[in-house]
């Protein structure tokens, strides 16, 4: 079942990509327009979180951190982090948000999406 999790999850987010594209352009977005993206994980733990955090620093040149909400017996963990400035177009993200969401299931976290200010 957890391929199925990961298929759906990218299927949303995939889908997500195709809304935010036209909003961002609506507000003067370009292909030639340079943006830093910002985005989050949901993990189910500390050493999930520290571990797709270690592998974002390794394989990418993002700003990533871990951080904890909750008591200690309800804690929550994400991963968040921003990208360099760069250009984007749809198979871009759609290239990136796969990469994401991919990189999120091998250490057990879901992408849970993107955002950038224009």
């Amino acid at each position: 079942m957890p391929d199925q999790h990961y298929e759906k999850l990218l299927a949303h987010q995939l889908a997500m990509n195709r809304e935010t594209w036209k909003v961002l352009q609506s507000h003067g977005l370009t292909q030639s327009t340079k943006v830093r993206l910002d985005f989050s994980y949901n993990a189910p733990d500390k050493d999930s979180a520290e571990a797709l955090r270690a592998l974002l620093q390794e394989q990418t040149d993002y700003e990533v951190t871990t951080e904890s909400t909750g008591s200690l017996f309800r804690k929550s963990w994400r991963v968040e982090g921003t990208t360099k400035e760069t250009t984007i177009s749809p198979e871009i993200l759609d290239q990136w948000v796969t990469w994401m969401v991919t990189a999120g299931k091998e250490r057990s976290c879901d992408f849970d999406g993107w955002g950038t200010e224009v």
